[in-house]
């Protein structure tokens, strides 16, 4: 592999390059990939949460404005990382409930618990807010 990169004037990175199975499993452009199952990595999972974290402060009010750039970064990371061989549903339903409990933070500027039964899901599909979740296309909830 080497010489056939040289010869193409590149070269492998020896921090970042190493031998490894598929049943062992790797990281790939923000994916991990194994045997067993096709997830986001830990640290892409992260930078989204920093990307939401900055856009949904108790701070600021909850406008139209933020939804429509919550959704923006809602639809880039579930276009990028829900293809058809995704296996991570269960994140991204964890990730939207993770992302109305921001917004209801926002909303009402403290984080209590009594306020999940004041604001349902269909409060925020009214609002236009997208979910991670309804990205992940071929599969049904049950599985």
């Amino acid at each position: 592999m080497r010489s056939v990169l040289s010869d193409l004037g590149l070269a492998l990175s020896p921090e970042k390059t190493r031998i490894t199975t598929y049943g062992k499993g790797y990281s790939f452009l923000g994916f991990r990939l194994s045997r067993r199952s096709r997830r986001m990595r830990d640290k892409s999972l992260r930078k989204f949460k920093e990307k939401v974290r900055e856009l949904t402060r108790r701070s600021h009010n909850c406008e139209a404005q933020v939804l429509v750039k919550l959704n923006r970064v809602i639809r880039g990371t579930a276009q990028y990382f829900a293809p058809r061989w995704f296996t991570g549903r269960e994140i991204f339903h964890k990730l939207d409930s993770w992302i109305r409990m921001r917004l209801r933070c926002m909303k009402f500027k403290r984080l209590n618990y009594e306020d999940n039964r004041k604001l349902r899901v269909k409060y925020y599909e009214r609002l236009g807010l997208l979910s991670l979740e309804s990205f992940c296309i071929g599969r049904s909830k049950t599985q």
